[in-house]
């Protein structure tokens, strides 16, 4: 049991069904690009999938530089091509997780406070929260790093959170998959660190792995110690 009194979270790999979000947007992907002869959507979905886990902590260029050695495409986008397409479907399709909505609203209902703390545009992430149902009423405070102007792995972002929310670091919980910019971050700004292991991959060996890991977020209450 840990006595927090906040929870701030990460959106992606951590709040959405990223994967099967990518599976959705395959069957739009393999008719815009120059995919190879015989490239379905389940077989360009099992690619991107499997490129996501172990790569996306590094960056989208690792991702289609697998992709495109993978034999994905007869001509392979330019990265821009990729990363925009990609961004611009992130704004019509995302495929939520069944308990997220009842893990905030348990958090929410005890007491606990909620933040989210997200790299990215911020249409593109708010267009993400209006898909899954959580702009309204699901956190205390969004911070958003293209409105905010700082990013992750940044301190600002945290302590800008804790001042919010009128707590101090070490009263609140981050919950987020990335080595880097949200277990070692959020630690570092003092926060209690929560690593959930969407992507089963641990890309930094160099860096110390939290106490607390979880596969999904619908564990945290139990964590906290919410009947």
């Amino acid at each position: 049991m840990v006595n927090v009194k906040g929870v701030v979270f990460d959106l992606d790999h951590t709040l959405f069904d990223r994967y099967a979000t990518l599976a959705e947007i395959m069957k739009d992907f393999v008719v815009h690009f120059d995919v190879s002869e015989g490239m379905t959507a389940e077989k360009a979905a099992e690619l991107i999938t499997y490129a996501d886990k172990h790569f996306v902590h590094f960056g989208w260029d690792r991702i289609l530089a697998y992709l495109t050695e993978k034999g994905m495409f007869k001509t392979a986008p330019s990265l821009s091509e990729y990363s925009e397409y990609l961004l611009d479907m992130f704004t019509k399709i995302a495929v939520p997780y069944p308990f997220t909505k009842p893990t905030l609203k348990m958090l929410r209902e005890n007491g606990i406070k909620t933040g989210l703390i997200t790299n990215g545009r911020g249409e593109v992430q708010r267009a993400k929260l209006r898909l899954l149902g959580l702009d309204d009423g699901c956190f205390d405070e969004i911070i958003i790093s293209g409105e905010f102007g700082k990013r992750k792995p940044s301190p600002e972002p945290f302590l800008a959170m804790a001042e919010r929310l009128g707590f101090k670091p070490e009263e609140l919980m981050y919950v987020g998959d990335h080595p880097i910019f949200d277990v070692d971050a959020s630690r570092k700004a003092g926060y209690i660190p929560v690593w959930v292991m969407t992507t089963g991959t641990w890309v930094y060996p160099e860096t110390e792995k939290p106490d607390i890991r979880i596969e999904n977020v619908s564990a945290l209450p139990e964590i906290i110690g919410l009947k």
